[in-house]
């Protein structure tokens, strides 16, 4: 089932870009973007760019059930994350061997958290012991004024493709967002935003639709930053600064958890 792991790795990640590794949000300038940014500036960001995509490609290879990104489009995506991140490629062979050879059944799981102030908090993670792991979840939300939600969570949010390419600083904002526009609509996108206070153009599609539309953008010569398919809220909720801290500690303790995949939330 794991056959043709270092071609693979090499066609996918030989091609090195630069990336913007400061967390993705999806409203303008908010606290939570700030605090959030913040944290990050001060994490080693690249480690945990690469911890986070170790894990991913975990979870695609166990439910694509295989190494070959033809048969496998979960993982080609997350490959693709790994080529802009300039992930090296034997981090990224040790991971896929490490998955050949796992033989603790673990699974993926989303599990929904409500978080300080009401927010809704979407836990991806990948284990083969969700019961302990919920319990040790339990104990942090309740130090964060958290607990589990009791469900529907889920429906607060749409899953969309997210592309985000850099923009263009010689031209006005306004002219930047016409342009964007109409290579939005030629690329197959739903919508175009510029996201502050990164200065980044943010397109967004389909969830099936991701790979298309990066084609089609990189046709109108953009350089493509970030793509992945995400959890984006319908509607955001906002929250006190007292509650932001809290998010803010909460989401370092889930993160700092082996079997956290990744963390969506509808926090403003």
């Amino acid at each position: 089932m794991f056959r043709n792991v270092t071609s693979t790795c090499w066609r996918v990640c030989s091609v090195y870009d630069g990336i913007n590794v400061i967390p993705r949000r999806f409203a303008g300038h908010s606290k939570w973007q700030n605090i959030r940014h913040i944290k990050t500036a001060k994490d080693s960001a690249r480690s945990v760019l690469f911890v986070k995509i170790s894990r991913q490609m975990k979870v695609a290879i166990q439910e694509g059930g295989s190494t070959d990104v033809k048969k496998n489009s979960k993982l080609e995506n997350v490959l693709e994350q790994a080529r802009r991140a300039n992930m090296p490629v034997a981090t990224i062979q040790s991971v896929i061997k490490s998955c050949e050879n796992d033989k603790s059944n673990s699974k993926p799981h989303l599990l929904e958290l409500k978080g300080p102030g009401g927010c809704i908090i979407l836990c991806e993670v990948f284990t083969n012991n969700l019961h302990t792991l919920k319990q040790n979840i339990s104990t942090l939300l309740k130090k964060h004024n958290g607990k589990y939600s009791d469900g529907g969570g889920i429906h607060l949010f749409n899953q969309k493709g997210i592309v985000l390419a850099e923009v263009d600083e010689s031209k006005s904002t306004e002219e930047v967002l016409e342009l964007a526009t109409d290579h939005a609509i030629e690329a197959g996108a739903e919508d175009v935003k510029r996201q502050e206070p990164e200065g980044t153009l943010q397109f967004i599609c389909g969830a099936t639709n991701l790979k298309k539309v990066v084609t089609g953008l990189e046709k109108f010569s953009y350089k493509i930053t970030s793509a992945s398919v995400d959890y984006v809220p319908l509607k955001f909720q906002e929250l006190g600064d007292d509650d932001l801290k809290l998010c803010a500690s909460l989401y370092d303790k889930l993160e700092a958890l082996p079997e956290v995949v990744r963390l969506s939330d509808n926090i403003a």
